[in-house]
């Protein structure tokens, strides 16, 4: 079956941390591996192949992660590792503590997990990021007794406020707490510093990064025991069972190396970033939530008196694609994240996210904010007045 494909070339995509698109080499690599179409658990000629893809795979990235390659584990997605590190922490260690950590601003495939556990009496302890900040002093509280886990994201993906892990790992071993770190990484990886020495666990995806969907993987570092959540033929060392999907890590390992071959690709993207700022200040209705250490790729406005879903519409319309924060979370209208990050519900309503990638260009920021500011002359509920 062919599918209809309707995206039109002159589409301008700013959507890069929900999805990014596929890179050439990713392709090239997913088809080569399907060609070779064996299951790397069989032992025959092609299954063998299949399962030397594997092992080069693995190895690729983990090299990227700085980690050993027994320690690195393919998983479904970013939301499947996040759920087996929060809740596989969580039962394995149950008898010496129920209590976690975390932030009041995390993605939803560590927030539900976290909801499900304090259903089943966890004490589940959320440290404040107002304003991009961890609230290092509740994070010390929280430490002063016996804890199994420390979950904490390392770039935000709505609001794109990268937290310093380095320093919560250092508070965690100035206290008797003996918790384990994961981070969630998906935003982070390859974008932000590699933070895997300070961790536990942590969780990365490929389609952030121009791989595809349906595959991620999570860092367990070794000699950390976590239990399994997927019982079955016990591939992947047994945490997280089912055939791999060859095409899909192929194409993933591909992807990282690229952007590890690639060091001037997130100076790019920084200076993109730096640029869409200078011209988004001179848009008079336009506020800039900048955190206090921001991400590179990813810049959060609130357009004032108008809702999101309305800038979106129009410019969807005028074939440029953001979003109003984390796709995971769109059709929830969520604003908790948001709302922790110091916006008032007006604010939170009238925000949308924009996500860089090297793929982008000064021209296509500039036909975004000009674009910007006929949304404002339009459609504010204060058009006269910011406009004057």
């Amino acid at each position: 079956m062919i599918f209809k494909n309707d995206i039109n070339e002159n589409i301008i995509y700013f959507d890069n941390a929900a999805t990014t698109k596929p890179i050439t080499s990713a392709i090239q690599a997913a088809i080569s591996a399907a060609k070779c179409y064996g299951n790397p658990s069989s032992t025959h000629i092609i299954g063998r192949n299949a399962s030397d893809i594997l092992k080069e795979s693995r190895r690729i990235i983990s090299d990227a992660l700085g980690c050993e390659p027994f320690e690195f584990y393919f998983m479904p997605s970013g939301t499947v590792a996040n759920n087996i590190a929060v809740l596989g922490t969580a039962y394995c260690h149950i008898r010496r503590s129920k209590r976690i950590v975390s932030t009041d601003s995390e993605h939803p495939s560590i927030e539900l997990p976290l909801r499900r556990l304090a259903s089943e009496g966890f004490e589940i302890i959320r440290i404040s990021t107002k304003g991009g900040i961890l609230n290092y002093d509740i994070l010390r509280n929280a430490l002063s007794e016996p804890t199994s886990l420390v979950t904490i994201m390392q770039a935000n993906n709505e609001t794109g406020a990268v937290y310093d892990i380095q320093k919560v790992k250092q508070i965690m071993n100035d206290t008797p707490s003996g918790a384990l770190l994961h981070s969630d990484t998906i935003q982070g990886f390859m974008k932000a510093d590699n933070i895997t020495k300070y961790c536990d666990m942590l969780s990365i995806s490929a389609h952030k990064i121009g791989g595809f969907k349906g595959c991620g993987g999570l860092y367990l570092k070794k000699g950390i025991r976590i239990n399994s959540l997927i019982d079955g033929g016990g591939q992947e060392m047994g945490l997280h069972s089912g055939t791999e999907p060859m095409p899909a890590i192929a194409a993933f390992a591909a992807a990282v190396e690229e952007w590890a071959g690639s060091h001037e690709r997130k100076q790019y993207i920084a200076e993109l970033r730096y640029y869409l700022i200078e011209r988004l200040n001179n848009i008079i209705g336009v506020s800039i939530n900048i955190p206090q250490n921001p991400s590179i790729n990813i810049v959060s406005i609130s357009l004032e008196g108008v809702r999101s879903e309305v800038a979106l519409n129009y410019l969807s319309s005028v074939n440029i694609c953001v979003s109003s924060g984390s796709a995971c979370s769109q059709k929830k209208r969520e604003s908790r994240v948001l709302t922790a990050f110091g916006l008032s519900k007006p604010q939170a309503e009238g925000t949308i996210r924009i996500s860089l990638s090297y793929t982008n260009t000064k021209a296509e920021i500039d036909r975004l904010c000009d674009e910007l500011n006929t949304i404002i002359r339009k459609y504010s509920m204060n058009a006269g007045r910011v406009n004057r």
